[in-house]
């Protein structure tokens, strides 16, 4: 065979494969799309308000009720009652689940709240989904002044209160009352309970252990109603399970850190040892370190909302803000150190096991790939993640419906909601796992077992297991399914490590993270939010389409030539 057949017969068999893994790729996608709500459950409740308006609505209510915020600080965040949420899935089922959500009770809203550093007396108003102010609480010193009033009068004003609200208390039992006298005054604390809306928990020994029901609570400190919350209170019997279940989660991912731990640790003396003999690339890795660091640096900056609100009044400002930064600064710089040692050392041994997973990888970090290899890289990264997207959706379909297996079903909502430009935190999340990702698991963790241990079997499989029970805190029971589920995603991963190269497979773990982290904003229902979840979209086909761009200029000479 000629040198020209052996070159026409490798260009045939290069776009076999290519063929191959573009169906796989549009396969995966289109089983992610169609299968998307039955894989990874959704209760259907539409966000309505977005943060500005929840700010603006808590704000008039405590205006209507004579507060005084001049001076005080705002702040605001998304949150939600998962275990109110997982409770209702488990015992009416998640039809039921959403309508209740829609409603009966409410299970997101937007938290805002005012306050003074140093300053005990704040002011909390809850406000959910539909607008609707959902709770509330004026926080005041116990040594505050107030009124001593008997409990049946504090009673009558609690009752005067909800109906305000729109309650009627004809259709609620009275389930709980209690006083409290403080240095100045007197509190009183009343609960009660809608009729109809009990429903019974059965544990494991199919006998009922509680129940829950929709409660309105209100408090009345001294002469004012003090705070008022409407919520869904869940069997302690239920929580305690969930908590049990989800300790060894909890314990599995301590263990998974703690390897992970080691395999840092193992690739700094690598970086040292191969430093001594000239061995280590410097320049690339410090690049990448440096695009990590900067990445997490800014998806800090972008979480200040959440961090304001979790401010304690206890701490001063200024202490509170040093603290913050301080941990910014160490938390980042350790990311950025952890992808150094990793690169680097991951770097010298694949050199070594496997130069061809490497091919283009630290080029692309110096800003000197070919345009054919990002194309090349771009198109297989997409191709591979969609595939194993695809691969996410079928696992859990199945293990739902014949293993037994759930997931506590999500609102459209997320953390990134509350972030400053909700569309930047999907691609500032996904680059920073992917990167640190790949190059701990991947470049590192494949290169270091095949070159000691001399089996591509074990370097496929035990990077993937400690990678991916790292996982297992993430509510999904039982809880050692999401690290079966992704030590198989992590062979996956491998293979195209092996076969496609790092930088491949950089591209498919941003793509696959930045797809279902930014679902949440396209599937709100609120269209300010759907815009951020478009253009998340949008930014994550940025390398697809300068792939296609590349591969269309480097095509072009050829054709001219012909």
């Amino acid at each position: 065979m000629t040198a020209m057949e052996r070159g026409r017969d490798m260009q045939a068999g290069s776009r076999w494969r290519a063929g191959w893994l573009v169906a796989a790729g549009g396969v995966g996608l289109a089983v992610f799309v169609l299968l998307y709500r039955q894989a990874f459950p959704q209760a259907a409740v539409t966000l309505e308000v977005t943060r500005p308006e929840a700010v603006e609505r808590a704000r008039e209510f405590l205006s209507h009720r004579g507060a005084t915020l001049d001076g005080y600080r705002q702040a605001a965040q998304f949150g939600g009652d998962d275990d109110g949420l997982a409770f209702l899935q488990r015992t009416v089922g998640l039809e039921q689940a959403s309508r209740w959500a829609r409603e009966r009770v409410p299970i997101w809203s937007w938290d805002v709240r005012w306050f003074k550093p140093a300053q005990k007396e704040e002011w909390r108003v809850g406000v959910g989904v539909d607008g609707r102010v959902v709770r509330f609480q004026h926080l005041i010193d116990e040594a505050t002044p107030g009124a001593d009033a008997p409990q049946d009068s504090a009673l009558a004003q609690a009752e005067r209160f909800l109906v305000e609200r729109g309650w009627s208390v004809a259709d609620f039992d009275r389930v709980e009352s209690s006083s409290r006298k403080r240095d100045q005054r007197t509190d009183h604390h009343f609960t009660w309970e809608h009729r109809g809306t009990a429903v019974a928990w059965t544990g494991a020994g199919d006998t009922a252990t509680g129940s829950g029901a929709v409660r309105l609570e209100v408090d009345v400190l001294g002469d004012a109603v003090g705070s008022y919350r409407h919520f869904l209170k869940v069997p302690e019997t239920f929580e305690r399970d969930v908590q049990r279940t989800m300790g060894v989660g909890q314990l599995l991912a301590i263990a998974s850190l703690g390897l992970t731990f080691v395999l840092v640790l193992v690739a700094l003396g690598l970086t040292i040892a191969r430093h001594r003999h000239g061995d280590i690339r410097w320049q690339p890795a410090f690049r990448l370190a440096g695009l990590v660091f900067a990445l997490a640096l800014i998806q800090g900056v972008l979480s200040w909302p959440m961090a304001r609100y979790a401010y304690s009044t206890e701490l001063g400002w200024g202490t509170y803000i040093g603290m913050l930064v301080l941990i910014l600064l160490l938390g980042t710089a350790t990311y950025g150190l952890w992808v150094l040692f990793t690169a680097t050392a991951g770097e010298s041994l694949g050199r070594e096991a496997f130069p061809r997973s490497l091919g283009g990888f630290m080029d692309a970090v110096m800003g000197r790939l070919d345009p054919a290899e990002r194309a090349r890289a771009s198109f297989s990264g997409y191709a591979v993640g969609f595939a194993i997207l695809g691969y996410l959706t079928i696992f859990y379909v199945i293990a739902q419906r014949y293993l037994g297996a759930w997931l506590p079903a999500e609102g459209p909502y997320s953390n990134i909601f509350n972030v400053y430009w909700p569309f930047l935190a999907p691609l500032t999340i996904s680059l920073v796992a992917a990167v640190t990702e790949e190059t701990t698991y991947r470049l590192f963790g494949i290169s270091l077992i095949k070159r000691y241990a001399r089996s591509t079997a074990l370097a496929l499989l035990v990077p993937a297991a400690i990678w991916a029970f790292g996982h297992s805190n993430y509510p999904v029971f039982p809880v050692y399914l999401r690290g079966i589920e992704l030590t198989i995603g992590g062979v996956f991963f491998g293979l195209a490590f092996l076969q496609f190269g790092l930088l491949a497979c950089i591209v498919a773990h941003f793509v696959i993270d930045a797809v279902q982290i930014g679902m949440p904003l396209l599937t709100s229902g609120n269209p300010a939010y759907v815009v951020s979840g478009l253009i998340v979209m949008g930014i994550a086909l940025v390398p697809a389409l300068l792939g296609w761009r590349l591969r269309t200029a480097g095509s072009q000479p050829e054709r001219d030539r012909g």
